[in-house]
C-alpha cells in the first residue's frame, strides 16, 4: 500500500496532462449517450478530472506537498518512515529563515540524478559559518592539556580496531560528561585514565558558529566531529545541514545550496500516527 502512495505522489505533471486529456475526450464521448450508465460514468470522470487538476496541477506544484523521509540525517526530528507536509506557497511570498527545516532539489555536487534533499537551514546570504570540533582540556593555562577526540578515545582505550574501523563505539561530548556508546565517563573518571587526578576538567563539545556567535541546538542528535573553517555564504545561496550532523551529507561536504533550489518548507508529520507533530523552526539563538 504505501509503495502505491509514494508511486501516485511521484507521477509527473506530463504524466498527469495526458491523463487528464484522455479522460476529457473519454467524458465528451460519453456525454453525447443516451444510457443513463454513460452518463453517470460522464459525472463521475468529471469529478475525477476536478480532483487531479485541483491536487496535481494546482495543489502540488504551487501549494503543499507530501514527502517520505528515507534516511536517518535528521534525527532525532524527523526519522525514517516520517511522512512530512511541505509548503510550497510560504516562499512564494515570504523567504526561507534561519531555522528553518527545506526541502529542495540537491545540487549535482551532492547528489547525481538531483533528488530531494531535506536540511535545516543555517546560514543565508551574508553569514559566516564555522565548525568546531569538540575536545577536552584539563588544566589552566600553558601548561594545560588539551585532547581531541581521538586523544580522548586513546585515553579511555576506546580506539577503533585497525581490523574493524567501525568497532570503537559513538563519542558523543557533553558539557558534563563524555559518551562512549551508552556509557558515561565523567570528568573526574577522564582525568584519572589521564593521569591527571585532580585536575581541573573542562569539555567542549564540537559547536555551530555563525558570525561568530555559538548556536545553541537543543535539536541536534550530536556535536560534530569534524571541523568546517569559516565560510561566507555568498548571494543567492544557503548553508543547511543535517540535525544528525555526523551522519548528514549537507553543505559541509558539498557545499553552499543555490536558493532557487529550495522546493518548500517542512511544516507537519502527518504519518505514522504516533508522530504526527509539527516541525517547528530554530533559528538556535539562545
Amino acid at each position: 500500500m504505501e509503495q502505491l502512495t509514494d508511486r501516485i505522489a511521484g507521477v509527473s505533471p506530463q504524466t498527469i496532462l495526458i491523463i487528464v486529456a484522455v479522460l476529457t475526450a473519454t467524458r465528451a464521448a460519453l456525454g453525447t449517450t443516451r444510457v443513463a450508465a454513460g452518463r453517470f460514468l460522464s459525472d463521475l470522470l468529471e469529478s475525477v478530472l476536478i480532483a487531479l487538476v485541483l491536487v496535481f496541477l494546482i495543489l502540488r506544484p504551487f501549494v503543499a506537498q507530501t514527502f517520505f523521509i528515507p534516511s536517518g540525517s535528521m534525527h532525532p526530528t524527523l526519522w525514517e518512515g516520517d511522512r512530512i507536509l511541505v509548503n510550497k506557497w510560504g516562499y512564494r511570498v515570504g523567504s526561507p529563515q534561519r531555522g528553518d527545516v527545506i526541502v529542495f532539489r540537491a545540487p549535482r555536487a551532492a547528489s547525481p540524478d538531483e533528488k530531494d534533499f531535506i536540511k535545516r537551514l543555517v546560514g543565508l546570504p551574508g553569514d559566516v559559518i564555522e565548525v568546531k570540533e569538540g575536545y577536552v582540556q584539563i588544566g589552566d593555562g600553558p601548561r594545560s592539556t588539551l585532547y581531541t577526540r581521538d586523544e580522548v578515545r586513546s585515553v579511555l582505550g576506546a580506539g577503533r580496531s585497525v581490523s574493524d574501523p567501525t568497532s570503537a563505539p559513538t563519542l558523543r561530548l557533553t558539557t558534563d560528561a563524555i559518551w562512549l556508546g551508552t556509557r558515561r565517563v565523567t570528568k573526574e573518571e577522564f582525568a584519572r585514565a589521564a593521569n591527571k587526578t585532580g585536575g581541573h576538567v573542562f569539555i567542549v563539545p564540537g559547536k555551530v558558529l555563525r558570525n561568530h556567535v555559538m548556536l545553541c541546538e537543543c535539536f541536534v542528535a550530536e556535536d560534530p566531529a569534524y571541523r568546517y573553517a569559516p565560510q561566507t555564504v555568498p548571494p543567492g545561496h544557503l548553508f543547511v545541514m543535517g540535525d544528525n550532523r555526523n551522519e548528514s551529507h549537507d553543505s559541509h561536504k558539498w557545499g553552499m545550496l543555490p536558493a532557487n533550489r529550495v522546493v518548500g518548507r517542512a511544516e507537519l508529520v502527518f504519518w505514522p500516527p504516533g508522530r504526527i507533530k509539527r516541525i517547528a523552526r530554530d533559528d538556535g539563538s539562545e
